[in-house]
């Protein structure tokens, strides 16, 4: 009876059966536990790998605009910031927590615990693989970088099971970053790429003119070269013309030349996404453009007196009357239907042969009378080549050789470097200094007050080059579309705009361009930016 008493209640007895559930549960805790930080522990590892991929893969981007060592900058880029930046816990080079580090060596793979690829194009879809069509070593078509981190082992803390062994769990991340180029502070003005078929409506057409410009600018072969472009309609684009972009300071044709006059859109257009301005807008645009000669027509009558509209500081253009008459509109000296008579006055860029260039013109070379231009502009006989392109040269340097003459921007940049070259007067007493004071000149705060840098030179414009054709067969001229330009472009206005019945056109040598064979003059203009796009 009193062994059954004792049985029962120890039987019931509930005192300490927590101590041995937690006894036999705390094996399954604790391995729950690790298992926990173990997954943790993956978790951050992926976060610290994924922004050091996404990092190196910006920094890489960053670094590809079109130019000959573009790969050769991302990837000294990307090794620059493996070897100095600190993720995770920090430490010596790109240390991930306290166990693993990032490094890039782009010339030995074997060192490197990243894979970096550079691509022209990446499938529309994110989920999509990365086809090896895409990847390519040509710096100027190269657009992103794809960054890949070699699996990283991370041992566990969790044992394993079986054996209550320890583990490691390989942890990766990649990431893809595009270039992107903005130009701010430009004309807002297009013009449409001299070297794309007339008509054209293809893809492919459009990408060989865009690689055609680029090649041809590298080679000297636009050196030179003048080009008259004419205003277009978005119904009728073609290589021959020119067109404006969308400012943010309002709609109409007087906002619009106000930004061309003083250069000042109020707005950076990125290349990839341009906003055309649609509408008949040449006239005010016209008398904008002109300001930068010292001419006050229209609605700039009144701007005479504004720094903002001063003129260059050579605006010799064959222009037919002289004085303050010569700042009421441009009226150039005219030989049939050519500007300029060597009996009178001839502008910069005269004399070339030129060509139709879809609704404009081109010369075929650099084929200019540069003799008969200094002959009527200065008397005597033309300084050599090398004499000219030792004062300031916008010859492509790795064109080599030595161009059969100095372009009109390098005899312009020639003369001003020269006071007396631009006070001389050609016959018919036109000379290179803008006339001020009285009138309808200029006459605004006096033109020395100005340094070099803050006068700037009133006759360079920069335009967005775009794949007219192909754009409009497209859809994207027609206003709020985004527009893809090939390249922005600095270019030399050899004359002011011109009006020819109800034409006006722009006459124009391109002097430098972004991108594949550009001489980096642009640069100051660019905001570049690189963008995560996977």
């Amino acid at each position: 009876m009193l062994l059954s008493t004792a049985i029962r209640r120890f039987w019931n007895d509930n005192r300490g059966y927590v101590i041995a559930l937690t006894l036999i549960s705390m094996p399954l805790l604790l391995g729950f536990s690790l298992l926990v930080i173990d997954v943790g522990r993956t978790g951050n590892l992926h976060t610290d790998l994924q922004n050091a991929v996404d990092a190196m893969a910006l920094t890489g981007a960053r670094e590809l605009d079109g130019r000959d060592d573009a790969i050769t900058r991302a990837e000294a880029a990307i090794e620059k910031l493996a070897n100095t930046a600190a993720f995770g816990g920090g430490g010596a080079g790109m240390s991930l927590g306290s166990s693993l580090t990032v490094s890039y060596d782009a010339g030995d793979d074997a060192a490197s615990t990243v894979t970096v690829t550079f691509l022209k194009a990446i499938p529309d879809d994110d989920d999509d693989p990365i086809p090896g069509s895409m990847v390519t070593t040509d710096p100027s078509e190269a657009a992103y970088a794809w960054v890949t981190a070699k699996p990283q082992a991370m041992q566990t803390i969790f044992p394993i099971p079986v054996g209550f062994n320890r583990d490691t769990i390989n942890v990766t991340a990649d990431a893809v970053a595009v270039y992107h180029a903005s130009a701010c502070d430009i004309t807002p003005i297009f013009i449409c790429n001299p070297f794309e078929p007339a008509g054209n409506t293809s893809q492919a057409a459009s990408e060989q003119a865009a690689a055609d410009l680029h090649t041809n600018f590298a080679a000297g072969n636009l050196y030179g070269r003048q080009i008259e472009m004419h205003t277009t309609s978005s119904a009728n684009p073609g290589p021959g013309n020119f067109g404006f972009l969308r400012t943010p300071l309002g709609n109409g044709a007087n906002v619009l030349a106000e930004a061309l006059a003083t250069g000042n859109p109020g707005a950076c257009y990125t290349q990839n996404s341009l906003d055309t301005q649609t509408g008949a807008v040449a006239g005010p645009v016209e008398a904008g453009v002109n300001t930068r000669f010292g001419i006050y027509e229209g609605s700039f009558k009144g701007s005479r007196n504004d720094g903002r509209y001063r003129p260059a500081q050579n605006v010799r253009s064959a222009q037919t009357k002289t004085g303050g008459d010569a700042c009421k509109g441009y009226d150039p000296v005219m030989l049939g239907d050519a500007v300029g008579d060597v009996t009178k006055a001839v502008p910069l860029g005269y004399g070339a042969a030129m060509s139709p260039l879809g609704g404009g013109k081109i010369s075929s070379s650099n084929n200019w009378n540069y003799e008969s231009y200094w002959s009527v502009a200065q008397g005597g006989t033309a300084p050599s080549v090398s004499a000219v392109l030792s004062n300031h040269s916008s010859y492509p340097p790795q064109a080599g050789g030595t161009p059969s003459r100095p372009s009109a921007y390098d005899v312009y940049r020639y003369e001003l470097n020269t006071a007396a070259l631009l006070s001389h007067a050609s016959p018919n007493g036109e000379i290179g200094t803008p006339t001020t004071g009285g009138g309808q000149c200029y006459s605004g705060p006096d033109l020395s007050n100005y340094t070099a840098e803050e006068y700037g030179d009133r006759r360079e414009i920069f335009a967005a080059i775009v794949n007219c054709g192909y754009e409009a067969s497209v859809g994207h001229l027609n206003g709020h579309k985004q527009t893809e330009a090939v390249a922005f472009s600095r270019m030399f206005m050899t004359k002011p705009a011109v009006k020819a019945g109800s034409e006006r056109y722009l006459s124009l040598e391109i002097i430098d361009i972004t991108g594949k064979g550009g001489r980096g003059t642009l640069d100051e203009f660019l905001r570049e930016e690189a963008e995560l796009v996977r």
